[in-house]
């Protein structure tokens, strides 16, 4: 049985003659029916251009892993469309809303990981920078990407909790090639074949229902945990797990395998699209090199080889060299990789006996000619990779990085049971919540600051939204402190912006981090002013503290939260407002509520 559609691709290795001289490559076609093959040949030696697409977004029966379940589509397809493109390019997408009774939030897509300087309106928040769009109605999506960005990205719904029922997909932008090929990712990091893994959890009942049961009094705050896990779309599920209170259609189903085609290696573009759960990622008879975490965002060059790498969290990417255990030299032999990922069990108090925390997945390896491909890049190797110690390269002396700013901002976030809404659990930012009341009403950005505090439902009757704000300039920078006082950890994305993680840790219980303190002087000696990462989504341990320092150079309402889906939904997230919202972008803004054009 088929259970999506894929998308039809003309697929070509005709580029510069420097391309061919510097790999051989797999014979034309080879990747033609695999729609999570990438092809940055396509994209890094053009110009600029125009990416048009039109979506229409559909609601229908399928069996992703054997479990029949309504998945949102995307012209046909779940995952949705992957887009490639390059730095600099413009992106220009059409949503059209096809979903019936689609009577909630309305479908809103989010481009994750995206800066959109000058393009606020374009980010895709319900509340924050449009209305919902409608059953039967459209909306164009229109935003530059930045000549300077380039890396692994995703885009997913940013209305009701959507993405836990599949409405997501890739956005890989490449790093343009400037002269000779020398200067391309493939050469630079001894790489010949690109492949995107979308992996994250799966629920099987609607995610409106995970979310009413987590709500519910009777859970204590416990998060829902999933089902089964999926990687592009695909899984496979033992029916006889099923639970006789929980009964689904399920149908056996194999794990078909993932292939991938390189000669020296293959870059891996991961990405964590699940609702709750990180994960690790392990191999077996081959090896994993780390090469860029979120964005784009590099690693040191001493960053060992490994056979796993953990935890990413929901939202985070990495990017991965995966490398043969010996030099290929045949062409005729595929080898195969065992692929295991083994979700993470920190938010997985309940038992669930219907889902298998760790599965296994077969890679085969396809390589495409003759001869030896010996790797220069010969590293250290340790059995494991904590994520956590990633760091990046040396920073400059002069970096304006490593000057402390003047501007600190201080945030604390909770999650507890909150007896003024029946015993729900409700998220805050500072004794603030982000829950949208009604997403037909205009979004912050298109309304003055004096009416935001009307917008939102807060935790009790005696809390107000609080927004904070910063003055904008190239020359400002901010020191963003977040402590996590509650017992599970968070990861926290922040839109807009990339930042560099200067410190994140685990303090003892009932102790938080806080610049202004004179006391903390010895936690200042750990801030990494050196070899800081740079991200967009980082992981908050429990009881710990981050500290992310960004520069201040893009206005606009930006939303920061946690993407835990569960946690978002109950209003576990606040909106920075950085520099004076300009009185065009608030008129676009506004123009999502009032100009919605119904598709005939």
């Amino acid at each position: 049985m088929k259970y999506f559609a894929f998308e039809n691709l003309v697929y070509s290795w005709t580029t510069t003659d420097a391309y061919h001289a510097d790999s051989n490559l797999c014979p034309l076609g080879t990747e033609s029916d695999d729609r999570f093959a990438l092809h940055p040949e396509q994209h890094i030696y053009r110009e600029p251009r125009t990416i048009h697409q039109r979506w229409s977004i559909t609601r229908q029966l399928q069996r992703p892993d054997g479990v029949l379940k309504r998945v949102y589509l995307i012209n046909g397809q779940f995952p949705g469309p992957t887009i490639e493109a390059r730095a600099g390019d413009e992106i220009e997408i059409t949503v059209i809303n096809r979903v019936e009774n689609d009577d909630d939030d309305g479908v809103v897509i989010h481009w994750h990981g995206m800066l959109m300087k000058g393009f606020n309106e374009m980010d895709g928040v319900v509340g924050v920078t449009q209305c919902r769009v409608a059953t039967g109605e459209t909306f164009t999506y229109r935003f530059h990407i930045h000549r300077k960005q380039h890396g692994t990205f995703w885009y997913h719904a940013h209305s009701a909790v959507k993405r836990a029922d599949g409405l997501y997909g890739a956005l890989i932008v490449h790093k343009p090639v400037e002269g000779r090929i020398a200067h391309s990712d493939m050469a630079l990091y001894e790489y010949d074949g690109e492949k995107l893994l979308l992996i994250g959890d799966w629920y099987h009942m609607p995610a409106e229902k995970v979310l009413a049961e987590y709500k519910d009094f009777r859970s204590f705050a416990y998060e829902p945990v999933p089902d089964s896990l999926l990687i592009n779309g695909m899984g496979s599920y033992n029916c006889s797990n099923a639970r006789p209170g929980r009964p689904v259609a399920c149908i056996k189903t194999d794990r078909l395998p993932l292939q991938v085609f390189g000669n020296k290696a293959v870059r891996l573009r991961v990405v964590n699209v699940g609702a709750s759960s990180g994960y690790s990622f392990q191999v077996e008879n081959a090896a994993l090199q780390l090469l860029a975490v979120d964005g784009g965002g590099a690693v040191s060059n001493a960053t060992p080889q490994t056979s796993t790498l953990g935890v990413l969290y929901p939202g985070e990417r990495m990017d991965v060299l995966l490398l043969p255990q010996k030099t290929i030299t045949d062409r005729s032999a595929p080898s195969t990789v065992d692929l295991k990922i083994i979700l993470d069990p920190e938010l997985m108090q309940l038992m669930n006996p219907a889902l298998t925390r760790a599965q296994s997945f077969a890679l085969e390896w396809v390589h495409c000619a003759h001869g030896r491909h010996d790797r220069n890049d010969i590293r250290d190797t340790v059995d494991m990779y904590d994520l956590n110690d990633a760091q990046g390269p040396v920073l400059a002396r002069n970096s304006p990085v490593r000057k402390k700013p003047a501007e600190i901002a201080l945030l604390y976030t909770s999650l507890a049971i909150n007896s003024f809404k029946n015993d729900e659990p409700w998220g805050e930012l500072n004794h603030s919540s982000w829950v949208w009341k009604d997403a037909n009403t205009a979004p912050l950005l298109a309304t003055h600051r004096t009416a935001w505090v009307n917008g939102t439902e807060q935790a009790n009757p005696l809390r107000t939204f609080n927004v904070p704000q910063f003055a904008a300039g190239q020359d400002r920078w901010l020191d963003l402190v977040i402590n996590n006082v509650d017992d599970k950890g968070h990861p926290f994305h922040l839109h807009g912006y990339q930042f560099y993680v200067l410190g994140s840790r685990q303090d003892e219980l009932g102790r938080s981090y806080n610049p202004f303190e004179a006391a903390v002087n010895h936690e200042d000696k750990l801030i990494n002013i050196d070899t800081p990462l740079i991200k967009d989504t980082v992981y908050i341990k429990p009881r710990g503290y981050v500290i992310l320092r960004f520069r201040l150079d893009n206005p606009g309402l930006w939303l920061m939260h946690c993407h835990v889906l569960w946690h978002q939904a109950v209003g576990m997230g606040t909106v920075l407002q950085i520099g004076r919202i300009a009185r065009e972008t608030a008129r676009k803004a506004e123009q999502s509520c009032r100009w919605k054009g119904n598709h005939k």
